[in-house]
């Protein structure tokens, strides 16, 4: 073949190639191209593959498939010239067979027809990374199963076959996964992981999926006559891990969110993630191993969500608003204080804390409402110190969440100097935690607000793990000691011993002492028997607005009346 005939001839070759880059069908009519000129009876492609990172997306090691054949009717040699390209962890050869007696190529056809497979060659390695990445769009690398994109894909396959009714969907979370690096390299718990989504593809049937969202998080659609069957299977799963040339077993246990799909009630494909998702969170907070969504905890997710999305607007709008309830002391009636406490008008209801903070302190939203409260609170401080009229030092509560914020302690200071609030009108409350993470964070604070010369307190005193080691080792200038100490139809002499010996150590320690949830007489007379003069509770006033709170304040005293009322 001259160099003009061959020029023409591999244009015309690369040409028929370009018209289908995806696939290896158009080789047939691009090599007759060539056997017109070149004796070339047939060509056989064989790939072969050697697993490792870059190809993992890779499902066979070795592909064999024929790409021409001159006549199926022409009987050739079992002589095939080998011609090899590639890197050797993905060799790709042409096995190519001449139409001579002997299936021999003379040196210069060998020589032309290399020419001619280097392009067909360019043309398969181009089809086999469009393959490749198409698979790597849609594969979790890790475990080799379908990522988020190839598992909806699948779904919405199945969903056209069958409909969403027919189905199930599951979204599950390994438990302590990660402690798993303590006992295996990194990579050896990659291969376990491998290992893990190769036994729940096992677990399925035709028209099912399992998908791996990343990290130690699955979902899968499972049809509903299997799903008790699957959800039992995947509860626990035995697989193992390699340790100095040793099996050893590992046993792989889920948390686990469940959804009935019904047609009616999937707005949206992304559901089929997003619903058995939100069931898993509920379980995970719920501390519950699995959780079947229903319409009751749906709608409970749904106010949480409600809840968290709404603070800002809330704030914005004047629906979150500070109520106080008074500090009193017993024995002269005296107002010695009040505790700022939270309403949100939410939809024409008047939430107390218990309808919102829980759902807040699950994040750092909480934050935010409290920084609000203290911002309220010293506003009105400020303003009544402007207009002469009395004030008293007005406790504010904070999350434990807010303690995780690094300078809280100056972001407190910086908002009672913003309105002159002195330092003595300001108690920041925290309660006792029986986390040593949480108390080393706790204890970091207090000292913070104690060399700020800011008193600070322990709320809800007695109900922790640590009470006694609080009181001793913590610097906080008061105890709240908690209501469920005296919300008793009849007081004992045991209960009298516990909260006595509580109040003396404090006022060893130089604390003060305040009782919540003081209701009756008999408990007034109890606290001042053990040496409490300072309380608060229903029987003197409930949380107020500011508006009631003022004229109390103004008036600066209860007149004494629970000794007279016990008599009668």
């Amino acid at each position: 073949m001259n160099e003009v005939l061959k020029s023409k001839t591999l244009r015309e070759f690369s040409e028929i190639l370009l018209k289908d880059d995806n696939s290896i069908k158009i080789s047939q009519e691009a090599f007759e191209a060539v056997s017109k000129w070149l004796p070339l009876g047939k060509v056989v492609l064989e790939v072969s593959f050697t697993p490792n990172d870059t190809n993992i997306i890779i499902d066979k090691k070795r592909v064999s498939r024929p790409l021409f054949v001159k006549d199926k009717g022409l009987e050739l040699s079992e002589y095939q010239e080998i011609f090899s390209f590639g890197p050797a962890d993905r060799n790709i050869c042409f096995l190519c067979t001449s139409t001579c007696e002997d299936g021999h190529f003379t040196e210069e056809e060998k020589e032309t027809l290399r020419i001619f497979l280097s392009e067909m060659y360019i043309h398969v390695e181009r089809m086999y990374l469009k393959k490749g990445l198409k698979k790597a769009y849609v594969t979790q690398k890790v475990s080799g199963l379908p990522n988020q994109a190839g598992y909806m894909a699948k779904v919405l396959e199945c969903v056209k076959k069958n409909s969403y009714d027919a189905y199930t969907a599951f979204y599950f979370n390994l438990r302590g996964f990660g402690l798993l690096n303590y006992e295996f390299d990194e990579k050896e718990v990659d291969v376990i992981l491998k290992r893990y989504g190769r036994e729940l593809k096992k677990r399925l049937t035709e028209d099912e999926e399992v998908g791996h969202l990343g990290g130690d998080n699955f979902v899968a659609f499972i049809k509903k006559d299997r799903s008790e069957y699957f959800l039992n299977q995947i509860k626990s799963i035995q697989t193992y891990g390699m340790y100095k040339g040793k099996r050893i077993p590992v046993t792989l246990k889920a948390t686990i969110g469940i959804y009935d799909l019904e047609s009616g009630n999937i707005h949206h494909p992304g559901e089929v993630i997003g619903q058995p998702g939100a069931a898993l969170n509920y379980a995970r907070r719920k501390r519950r191993n699995v959780v079947w969504m229903t319409s009751e905890i749906k709608n409970e997710i749904d106010y949480d969500k409600q809840i968290y999305d709404g603070l800002t607007s809330a704030i914005n709008n004047g629906n979150i608003t500070t109520y106080y309830q008074p500090k009193v002391n017993l024995e002269t009636g005296e107002v010695i204080g009040a505790e700022a406490l939270v309403r949100w008008n939410y939809k024409g209801t008047m939430l107390s804390p218990d309808g919102f903070v829980p759902i807040l302190e699950k994040s750092t939203r909480i934050s935010e409402l409290d920084f609000f409260i203290l911002r309220q609170v010293c506003r009105m401080i400020a303003e009544r110190k402007r207009a002469g009229r009395p004030v008293v030092p007005i406790s504010v509560n904070f999350s434990k969440r807010d303690l995780e914020i690094p300078n809280i302690s100056s972001i407190i200071t910086n908002i009672m100097d913003k309105y002159g609030i002195d330092k003595d009108e300001i108690i920041i409350e925290v309660t006792e935690t029986a986390y040593s993470d949480e108390q080393e964070r706790l204890l970091s604070f207090l000292r913070q607000m104690r060399d700020n010369d800011i008193s600070t307190s322990i709320d809800d005193f007695g109900t922790g793990y640590s009470s006694l080691s609080v009181i001793r080792e913590f610097p906080v200038s008061e105890i709240k000691i908690d209501k469920s100490f005296i919300d008793k139809e009849v007081l004992t002499r045991e209960d009298e011993a516990i909260v006595g010996s509580v109040i003396a150590m404090a006022r060893l320690l130089r604390l003060q002492v305040i009782t919540e949830g003081v209701d009756n007489c008999d408990q007034v007379d109890f606290l001042l028997r053990l040496g409490c003069s300072s309380a608060q509770g229903f029987l003197f006033d409930k949380p107020l607005n500011y508006s009631d709170f003022s004229k109390i304040l103004d008036r600066g005293r209860y007149e004494v009346t629970w000794a007279k009322k016990k008599k009668q």
